[in-house]
């Protein structure tokens, strides 16, 4: 039996994120996978977002919240700083990429480019053209922050890498992506060293679920 559970579908960027936390963390976790206009999914996330965790018969939702709580739970390679500097500034970076990098990269890019699409729509190119100045500015920053180091915070992974790698994912694979990407070699480093990593093999998205 699993030591967790991850409801979701994994085209999530945030459902990516969760996975990999269990997996660098070496927690044996199954993914079950949701309806989220589901009744019994809103009594796990009364949001009907996803993920949302199960750990024995604690209930969680909110992917930093349950990121966090799976690196205080369980024992494994620490995935946020001891001191209480690096852990706001982790704190600092998952903020920051969910509340403005994902709205730019992946609800104004990478939807419209990717998803709609395949669910028999047409790109908004407007949409998109609009949002790609937005996430140059993104990227730059991010770029900036790892040109001195290895890792978005300190010396070693942090639940910050692990919240940005699933969006470089998508960002790296469209041709608005593509065409910043050599601007940015400090984030190439980066993603190419993340993508090397067992976690980010382990959790490959299945595009059938986006479906």
């Amino acid at each position: 039996m699993s030591d967790v559970i991850i409801y979701g579908r994994t085209p999530s960027t945030y459902v990516r994120t969760a996975r990999m936390t269990c997996s660098e963390k070496g927690v044996n976790h199954t993914l079950e996978l949701i309806d989220l206009g589901a009744e019994n999914y809103a009594a796990l996330h009364p949001f009907r977002k996803m993920p949302a965790m199960r750990h024995g018969d604690f209930v969680l939702y909110e992917t930093a919240a349950i990121c966090r709580y799976i690196d205080a739970a369980f024992p494994g390679p620490a995935l946020q700083p001891a001191d209480l500097k690096g852990r706001a500034r982790v704190d600092q970076w998952l903020s920051a990429l969910s509340d403005y990098c994902y709205q730019s990269m992946i609800r104004d890019v990478v939807l419209p480019r990717v998803v709609v699409p395949m669910r028999g729509g047409k790109t908004d190119e407007a949409q998109v053209a609009a949002a790609v100045p937005k996430v140059e500015r993104q990227l730059t920053i991010i770029d900036g922050a790892l040109r001195d180091g290895a890792f978005l915070v300190g010396d070693k992974l942090t639940l910050a890498d692990l919240m940005l790698v699933p969006l470089m994912f998508y960002i790296k694979s469209i041709p608005e992506g593509t065409g910043l990407w050599p601007k940015f070699p400090a984030l190439g480093r980066w993603f190419d060293a993340m993508a090397g990593r067992p976690s980010f093999a382990a959790t490959m998205p299945d595009f059938a679920q986006a479906a």
